[in-house]
């Protein structure tokens, strides 16, 4: 079984170093390179902010007496803290990669020097992976949603249904029917907490996740443009070339007049 790198990945040699390289050398990939690395260490930590949360949480439902509600609250912590597990180890796969990149990219430019930075993103093929830990992300939001969603129709049907059976027993006594309607109370909002607080996380996390791709996105567009203007300033080399001059051969006859 391979052995995770715990090791945050703008703390690591490989892309430490490849960054100081594009800091130092003039290649219109660094910025975009050293925002995306940037982005994906946010989203270590929001992933990491959510794994305490839960773990808070956790600590907390100990102090829970009532042993129905402490088991819908285990069950549901436990099924955000897989679906939390699942992510992370999408995020340890990425950061294999991007740090096996920051590898081959620093090969290359002490091979041949700046010039094999120019098209960075060549060694970085991440953006499958980007988009899946995303779509996790984007899913994990609407599990989130729907549970949310669900306990406050039930906590609302749960009240309507108290506030009808109180109606009838205050008809029978003569009095006047109770009309307002209660907000949920504490029970629904004590199960709803963990799906909230991973709501929170995950928003957070989706802005890294999209924030990253944007920045690939340009490295992306700044290595096919390079290619594209060194073309041009070759053929434009080429055009502006002074034309060499036109020798004509000398007759024999006009030789002989000289």
């Amino acid at each position: 079984m391979k052995r995770r790198n715990k090791q945050p990945l703008v703390e690591n040699e490989y892309v430490k170093e490849l960054l100081a390289v594009l800091k130092e050398t003039p290649s219109p990939s660094g910025k975009d390179f050293a925002e995306m690395v940037a982005h994906v260490g946010e989203l270590e930590n929001r992933l990491a902010e959510a794994v305490e949360e839960l773990r808070t949480m956790r600590q907390e439902l100990q102090q829970v007496q009532n042993r129905s509600l402490k088991a819908v609250l285990q069950k549901s912590c436990k099924s955000l803290e897989n679906n939390i597990s699942n992510m992370r180890q999408k995020l340890a796969d990425l950061k294999d990669h991007i740090i096996e990149g920051c590898q081959k990219a620093l090969s290359a430019f002490k091979e041949r020097g700046a010039s094999a930075l120019d098209g960075l993103s060549r060694f970085f093929h991440i953006k499958p992976m980007l988009e899946g830990i995303k779509k996790a992300i984007d899913n994990s939001i609407r599990i989130d949603d729907n549970a949310v969603s669900k306990i406050q129709t039930l906590s609302a049907e749960y009240h309507q249904a108290g506030r009808h059976l109180k109606n009838m027993g205050r008809a029978l006594i003569g009095k006047e029917p109770v009309a307002e309607v209660k907000s949920p109370g504490r029970l629904s909002r004590v199960i709803a907490a963990p799906y909230k607080a991973d709501r929170a996380c995950m928003t957070a996390a989706r802005k890294n996740i999209e924030k990253a791709l944007g920045s690939l996105a340009r490295l992306q567009e700044a290595s096919e443009r390079r290619p594209s203007v060194l073309r041009a300033m070759q053929e434009n080399g080429e055009k502006t070339q002074p034309a060499a001059k036109k020798v004509t051969p000398v007759k024999t006859a006009d030789r002989a007049e000289l």
